[in-house]
């Protein structure tokens, strides 16, 4: 009945252990103190007693220990002898099992507590088994200071793990917890030396240790002090820290070599960054094929409280720039929008008060959407988008795993390709890592033993449009020296992608391959702009030295073309667009199996001319006159315009027979802006002055004039670049334009005047 009587904690220990933080390898990278400041790992159940260590305690602490129920009757009996003659505590006659029941729960030194503890010992015999007692022990026993359990210990002490403890380490630990405090390495060593000198003799007499064996033990030296111990990935660690519900041991998928190396390589950077102004920057680094985790820098200087060093880079949400453009070409491919040949308008284009611009505010007129891509133009990723749609772009993020798009899609419109978006490095680097898994989307991990199982895998790319995007990714101008890369021997190909948020806030670069895919931002953590800031500046060296740096395996070197899932398609090879009848020049390219089918060629037309090709006819004139058909190239007139502006050749349609009763097909005449009952705002110069408003217009014909008139009055005539700076007053306008073959256009707008 007694049994039950006799008080026994559960668990026997008070859960107040360190937190640790482990890498792949089961190396340190951080451990925190518990909430008594000590150094106490978690028990690890998996983590068997070094055999070294377990045979220098028993030897010396408890050598009856597999013997004895919990108590040894004869030493107890020896010891209450000693102590009554003496009239002082001499032994105490502790077997581990009772210096467990006394750690549990530290109290006086009386013979009331010393019953309370055989008790306390006999139970805990018949609880857990003699490993588990033994393990409890080392777990929970004093080692100096504020060092405690035998893990700790090894670390601090010899900065090795504990099955790496020679046997001069191994009985130093085992006569330690004896008396911590008075036989501490650092204020008695000379006493812990004879100690432990003492036991590796003993174990030598009990022929555990050979002569040599001890003799080479002996020589070993004390340390004097207590080991650092790790502090790599700091932001990681304290992340996982914060988020901990108990401290655990977590270990990560972190590579200790790499997080320490790239730390070194951001850092450099980092200090250069901030001669201009750039205090910050973070980088993350993840295996392309598994998703794990190797490197984790937050910041590029965990202690610089002044840059705000210990804000988390990764996980902050930060304006995403251009990065999301390659996720918004894949899809349109599968849409059966574009082909990376494919034709996108580059002109001035108005979406109610939301007008895109490039970031070198020129206009191309028209573009291939691989270069559109290469070059980061917005006006065309708007247009595509526009295309495609907001609404289905922002699920598609949301589904492939984005989380930090917390406002409605509406509230985001056509900025959402342009950086109006928020998301962070964490995400992002998970969402290239799904384009270079051919459009399979999962989270990336932290840990070892991660669910990676396939079923969490979402398809949301094919991966014929996923391949096709890379390719596109890999032709991306690199920085400073590496623009030669493909000049060089060993050289390793990499899709990459820069952006650069509004205002110079934030600077993207993330680059991926199969066998790495690495992401890296630059900025200032407060969210103040600067001019020396690009993503191809700042974050694309940094990204670049990571990419030498990082192992490389030449069966990983690049994209693997997905054989069933591309198919060859007839494509106009001028425009990109599927070979229509009028196409002159037809290529065979690779297209998406399942993508829906591309438009035919919209550019290329037939048109009948007289013998001299000089003038177009029709059936209404071409009677008595000999003709014959001809298939053109012809751009629409906002196309034309700026492709001659930018001193291209662009071929134009002959005028219409002049004796013909019908007009020329098509109206070659157009007015870029204003847009049909659009609203527009009047500026004011400093002085107050209202400001006046350049109207603009495009024509087909590179030399035709063109007339402008401004609610019926004349304004004047322009010629190849057709603008007009006007003046207006507030109202409803319209504005007309003729040229000379007597092609109009008209538009009605309104014109509002600010304060």
């Amino acid at each position: 009945m007694g049994y039950f009587f006799i008080p026994l904690p559960q668990p026997l220990f008070k859960d107040d252990y360190s937190t640790v933080i482990l890498d792949r390898n089961n190396q340190i990278l951080r451990v925190f103190i518990n909430r008594t400041e000590q150094w106490h790992f978690p028990p690890d159940p998996e983590l068997k007693i070094p055999v070294k260590l377990k045979q220098a305690v028993l030897v010396y602490e408890d050598k009856y220990f597999y013997d004895h129920p919990g108590i040894n009757p004869a030493a107890i009996l020896r010891a209450l002898y000693q102590n009554i003659t003496t009239g002082e505590v001499i032994s105490g006659a502790s077997t581990l099992t009772m210096q467990i029941a006394r750690l549990m729960n530290p109290k006086d030194r009386t013979y009331f507590n010393k019953i309370l503890e055989i008790f306390q010992a006999l139970k805990i015999e018949i609880k857990y088994s003699k490993e588990e007692i033994l393990k409890l022990y080392l777990d929970h026993a004093p080692y100096g200071g504020n060092i405690i359990g035998y893990q700790a210990a090894a670390l601090r002490y010899f900065n090795v793990i504990p099955n790496k403890l020679t046997w001069g380490q191994a009985a130093m630990l085992a006569v330690l917890p004896n008396a911590p405090g008075l036989i501490s390495p650092v204020s008695n060593p000379q006493i812990l030396i004879d100690k432990r000198n003492a036991l590796l003799k003993n174990l030598m007499q009990k022929h555990i240790i050979d002569q040599e064996t001890f003799k080479l033990a002996c020589r070993e030296e004390i340390p004097d002090r207590s080991i650092p111990l790790g502090f790599s990935a700091p932001h990681l660690a304290r992340h996982l820290k914060m988020n901990a519900k108990r401290a655990a041991v977590f270990r990560t998928t972190i590579d200790k070599k790499l997080q320490d190396e790239i730390e070194n390589i951001v850092a450099m950077h980092g200090n250069f960054l901030e001669t201009q102004g750039i205090l910050n920057a973070s980088a993350l680094i993840v295996e392309t094929q598994t998703g794990k985790v190797a490197a984790y820098i937050g910041s590029d200087d965990f202690f610089d409280d002044q840059a705000k060093g210990q804000v988390d880079g990764v996980m902050a949400p930060r304006s995403s720039g251009s990065i999301l453009k390659p996720f918004l070409y894949a899809l349109s491919m599968d849409e059966g929008y574009i082909l990376p040949q494919t034709l996108i308008k580059d002109v001035p284009s108005y979406y109610g008060a939301f007008s895109p611009a490039n970031a070198d505010m020129n206009y191309r007129g028209i573009v291939p959407a691989s270069q559109a891509l290469i070059q980061s133009l917005n006006v065309p990723a708007v247009r595509l988008l526009y295309q495609y749609g907001y609404e289905p772009f922002y699920f598609f993020l949301k589904e492939a795993g984005v989380s930090t798009l917390f406002r409605h899609y509406e509230d985001y419109g056509l900025s959402l390709i342009l950086g109006g978006a928020e998301t962070n490095l964490w995400e992002m680097a998970a969402l290239y890592r799904g384009l270079a898994n051919y459009g399979k989307f999962e989270p990336i991990h932290l840990f070892t033993k991660a669910n990676t199982n396939q079923k969490y895998q979402k398809n949301l790319i094919s991966p014929g449009a996923s391949y096709l995007t890379l390719n596109v990714l890999n032709e991306l101008h690199r920085p400073g020296s590496e623009a030669y890369w493909q000049q060089y021997q060993n050289q390793w190909p990499l899709a990459w992608k820069t952006g650069t948020s509004y205002g110079q806030r934030d600077g993207w670069a993330i680059g991926v391959n199969p066998q790495w895919t690495i992401a890296v931002w630059t900025g200032n953590f407060d969210g103040q702009g600067n001019a020396n800031l690009s993503g191809s500046g700042c974050a694309g060296p940094i990204l670049f030295e990571i990419f030498n740096y990082l192992p490389k395996d030449p069966s990983l070197s690049w994209f693997i073309k997905p054989p069933d899932d591309l198919d060859k398609i007839e494509i106009c090879m001028d425009t990109g667009y599927l070979a229509g009848s009028y196409c002159t020049h037809k290529i065979m390219a690779d297209a998406p199996v399942h993508m829906k089918p591309l438009k035919i060629c919209p550019y290329h037309r037939q048109i009948f001319v007289n013998h001299t090709e000089d003038k177009q006819v029709c059936s209404l004139c071409w009677h008595n006159i000999d003709h014959h058909s001809i298939n053109k190239l012809i751009y629409p007139p906002d196309v034309s315009q700026y492709l001659r502006k930018n001193g291209q050749i662009v071929e134009s349609l002959p005028p219409h027979l002049s004796s013909c009763p019908a007009m020329a097909l098509g109206n070659p005449l157009q007015i870029i802006y204003p847009q049909e009952r659009s609203s527009l705002w009047i500026p004011r110069d400093f002085d107050g002055a209202l400001q006046k408003i350049n109207l603009k217009a495009a024509h087909q014909q590179k030399d035709c004039q063109v007339y402008w008139y401004l609610d019926d009055n004349y304004k004047g005539c322009s010629k190849e670049i057709h603008e007009m700076a006007l003046s207006l007053d507030k109202g409803w306008h319209e504005l007309e334009v003729i040229d000379e073959a007597g092609n109009r256009n008209r538009v009605k707008f309104y014109a509002n005047l600010r304060e």
